[in-house]
């Protein structure tokens, strides 16, 4: 009997742990905003939150973009330096505009850590938006 009940219990926590696992792999983000939450999930469901603010800053400062298209795979938080100790860091996403795949778009937030979750202040483009040319990659304008 105490067999039968230990076989029963693993079997129940293997099969619980399989559908935790297949739920993050089937839909990750389904914790972005509970307690299991990383700094990365909380920092990509902020972006997703204020897409629709952050495509009206792009086209305020370039309005001949019409579209865009964020790569959310593309998401990197890295540091700044100054070639001495880490100054800051930068979180970048690039993207897609007007509806054509040969332009490059990177979006930047400077953020005081890491774990830093983005605001709308802080927003800014390092690269201008560009487009593809041959091999090269050409100011868009």
């Amino acid at each position: 009997m105490k067999k039968k009940a230990i076989i029963i219990s693993s079997t129940l926590l293997v099969l619980a742990l399989g559908g935790v696992a297949a739920l993050n792999v089937s839909n990750p983000d389904w914790k972005a905003n509970t307690i299991f939450a990383s700094t990365r999930d909380k920092q990509l469901a902020w972006l997703k939150e204020h897409e629709e603010e952050i495509v009206k800053w792009i086209k305020s400062r370039h309005p001949k973009i019409t579209s865009v298209d964020f790569e959310w795979s593309t998401y990197r938080v890295g540091a700044i330096s100054n070639g001495v100790q880490i100054v800051g860091y930068n979180l970048s996403v690039k993207g897609t505009f007007n509806d054509n795949p040969d332009t490059v778009l990177v979006i930047d937030f400077s953020l005081n850590n890491e774990d830093s979750i983005p605001n709308m202040k802080d927003i800014r483009m390092i690269n201008p938006p560009s487009i593809k040319k041959g091999k090269g990659l050409y100011i868009f304008e």
